[in-house]
């Protein structure tokens, strides 16, 4: 039996430590940092348990849980690939990203935090080329435009645009990716666009260094889509 009250609960304190170590990093105190990062890390490990969930989960094994216990599943491995990812433990955040971006597909959810993360990371730790990614990336643009077009609720979340650009530009798609940004840029935060296309440029370097057939084409994309959000 899950226990999502308590899951929650864990996770308020995870977000907290989480919050502690990204403020201890802004002010240059890198070990305070860490040891913020590594106690939200423990403290996620107890939200296994809690909800009744393996750490890693198989499509069909995750289809036999309720969606509620879904949701906070993929919402555990994002944070938790977050924690990883600051505390320099890529390889590891990207198979939390995948094992979150199981648990979205598994029932259809609407977050997309962890597919987003785990195709950009694949690129930069060198685990996926772009050839390699583009059926997957394909599908997913699928499902965020027919979500985008069809659930108004969903059309006004800032972030699921940025998905969209991400997905579009890595594909080589640069209208369709200067428009999904246009519209992150009119509903997200002033600062918001311009990490997010932090993250892409440490993607298009990733594919230079790996030396992928790619890279050019989806630096020049990047070019494009940064010209246009800086003018907005």
């Amino acid at each position: 039996m899950s226990d999502i009250s308590r899951t929650q609960d864990i996770m308020r304190t995870v977000t907290l430590h989480r919050r502690k170590g990204d403020a201890a990093f802004q002010r240059g105190n890198n070990d305070a940092a860490e040891e913020a990062w590594e106690a939200g890390l423990a403290a996620s490990a107890e939200c296994f348990a809690a909800l009744g969930i393996p750490a890693e989960v198989t499509p069909a094994q995750a289809s036999d849980y309720a969606a509620s216990v879904a949701s906070e599943a993929a919402e555990l491995m994002g944070v938790r690939g977050g924690l990883l990812r600051r505390l320099g433990r890529t390889h590891d955040a990207l198979e939390s990203y995948r094992s979150g971006a199981v648990w979205e597909t598994s029932h259809d959810l609407p977050q997309t935090y962890n597919r987003t993360n785990a195709f950009k990371l694949a690129i930069i730790v060198g685990d996926r080329t772009l050839a390699q990614l583009r059926e997957p990336l394909r599908q997913f643009r699928d499902t965020l435009e027919q979500r985008l077009s069809t659930d108004e609720h969903a059309a006004d979340d800032a972030w699921l645009w940025a998905d969209l650009g991400d997905v579009r530009l890595l594909l080589g798609d640069d209208i369709g990716a200067v428009s999904a940004y246009q519209d992150f840029a009119t509903r997200a935060r002033t600062n918001s666009p311009v990490s997010s296309l932090a993250v892409l440029n440490e993607v298009v370097q990733a594919l230079i260094a790996y030396k992928d057939p790619d890279a050019g084409r989806t630096a020049e994309v990047l070019a494009k889509v940064e010209s246009v959000v800086k003018a907005t």
